[in-house]
């Protein structure tokens, strides 16, 4: 048999087993061959050693052959005897002739100590991944048993919303302010809180006056609008006579607006213009300005204050002609000469005609002082009950005293007691329903907008106007505005005609939601 070529893009491993399988079919025709082998001889030796029989028994041995399915022949047992003898020479002859030289050849390639380390480095492979796998088993459980000791999660109740529905705010609102914290809310409705107190101070009005009036808290408004130390002090005893009817500022300023032009300032002189600066609605300054003007014989100033409007007649007319100045004021006229003494002679008499004579006495500036320290005694008094408490404050720059309101302890109303059927909370609410101006105004902290949500709820229910708003602290300012005191601190200048006017937006209009 020829030799077999080497195919060398056959795998190793391909090769090794076709070898085998021609081994294997070799090995079964040997053994087919044997097998037929023996069981000739055995049917030799079994003719050889049957014994002698009779006829009857022939006969009887020839019937039961005939019953047998299929007659076996001798002849071509021995046929295939000899065939599988042939088969098997010849097999074996081949099996000589089969070349295992390639075979041995590429046996001799195979790396056995490479695939050893292959099989190390796998076996060191799959202990690693055992270990990680095992931790992430030992996690997987330990997360197991902290989901099992988790709380469950139970969502919150749902919450209240409703859908806003603007409406027109009142023209003269009755405001209650509802302050709503984390807590619960606190009421305060400021006529209520402010009447109990203004009644007090009508009651003592006449003592709230100043009984004695000093430079020292004047001292540094004085000092600088007159310049100076020596001046304020020679002006106070002039100007200190219209401080419970002028603000400071105002006769500080028309002096030094005198002294500026000329004139002498004297109280009477400036007692004058206060009275003159009431019906033409002007401050003293301005006032005091335009007199000075008209000294020197320049009457527009004074002609531009005139309190009447289009299409009314002037009540002011003023003209200047040939060293003479002619005034009217409404129907009365007169001719002075062109000379400061007699124009300020005219001012004199015209702050004695009726409409204008003590006009400026209608105006009372009070003491901050003594107010001051009646509300710090009408804050310590058990009358006054209520959810705040107050500390009255006098500031320089304000011309009214303030009110600073803080929450009182265990005031207000909790959440869950304001729910009850008659609870303050509710009552209120009725209350508010019933006034036809009645407002609730719920002023609500950054961290309260659930409480309000529930307070808007119960409100709601009984049909109260309202509206909301943010507050950012529960405490409280209100301004005592119906008794004026003294400001101590000068206010901003006004701009001047030329000057371009800051430009402001007006907040949006307040409705109810």
């Amino acid at each position: 048999m020829a030799k077999r070529k080497p195919h060398e893009e056959q795998e190793l491993p391909f090769v090794a087993l076709m070898d085998t399988m021609t081994n294997v079919v070799g090995v079964l025709i040997i053994v087919l061959v044997m097998v037929g082998l023996s069981v000739a001889s055995a049917v030799k030796k079994v003719l050889s050693d049957l014994p002698p029989v009779t006829k009857e028994e022939l006969q009887q041995i020839q019937e039961q052959v005939k019953q047998l399915p299929e007659k076996i022949d001798p002849q071509k047992v021995e046929e295939q005897q000899k065939q599988a003898e042939t088969e098997f020479k010849r097999v074996i002859e081949e099996l000589k002739t089969v070349d295992t030289a390639d075979l041995q050849s590429k046996m001799k390639f195979m790396d056995l100590d490479a695939f050893q380390k292959q099989l190390d480095q796998r076996r060191k492979d799959r202990e690693a991944s055992k270990v990680e796998t095992d931790k992430m088993l030992a996690e997987l459980e330990r997360l197991k048993a902290l989901l099992d000791k988790t709380h469950v999660y139970q969502p919150p109740p749902p919450t209240y919303v409703r859908l806003p529905n603007p409406r027109t705010y009142p023209e003269k609102p009755n405001e209650t302010r509802i302050l709503v914290a984390k807590q619960g809310v606190l009421f305060f409705n400021q006529p209520k809180f402010l009447q109990p107190i203004l009644d007090g101070m009508e009651k003592v009005k006449s003592q709230l006056g100043y009984q004695k009036v000093d430079y020292a808290p004047f001292a540094k408004l004085l000092e600088g609008i007159l310049g100076s130390p020596a001046n304020a002090q020679k002006a106070w005893p002039e100007i200190a006579v219209l401080v419970d009817r002028v603000q400071m500022e105002y006769v500080a300023q028309a002096y030094k607006a005198l002294v500026a032009g000329g004139i002498e300032p004297s109280k009477h002189l400036l007692n004058d213009i206060a009275d003159i600066s009431t019906p033409t609605r002007q401050t003293m300054p301005v006032v005091a300005e335009a007199i000075v003007a008209a000294t020197k014989g320049d009457v527009t100033a004074w002609v531009k204050l005139d309190p009447a409007r289009p299409p009314a007649p002037p009540v002011i007319k003023a003209s200047a002609a040939s060293g003479k100045i002619t005034f009217s004021w409404g129907s009365i006229t007169k001719e002075v000469k062109a000379t400061p003494k007699d124009v300020l002679g005219y001012f004199h008499e015209l702050a004695k005609v009726p409409g204008i004579e003590n006009t400026s006495k209608a105006r009372t500036i009070y003491d901050g002082t003594r107010i001051q320290a009646l509300l710090q005694r009408a804050a310590s008094s058990p009358l006054l009950a209520g959810s705040y408490g107050f500390e009255p404050k006098v500031l320089p720059s304000l011309p009214y005293v303030q009110l600073a309101l803080t929450p009182k302890g265990g005031g207000g109303e909790t959440i869950e007691a304001m729910k009850q059927p008659n609870s303050p909370y509710i009552r209120l609410m009725r209350d508010i329903k019933a006034d036809p101006n009645g407002v609730a105004i719920f002023q609500v902290m950054p961290d309260a907008f659930e409480a309000y949500l529930e307070a808007r709820k119960l409100a709601d229910e009984v049909g109260v106007p309202a509206t909301w708003e943010f507050l950012a602290k529960l405490d409280l300012v209100v301004n005592i505005t119906g008794y004026e005191v003294q400001r101590l601190v000068a206010t901003p200048p006004r701009a001047t005609a030329g000057a371009a006017a800051a430009v402001t937006i007006a907040p949006p209009k307040r409705s109810l939601d």
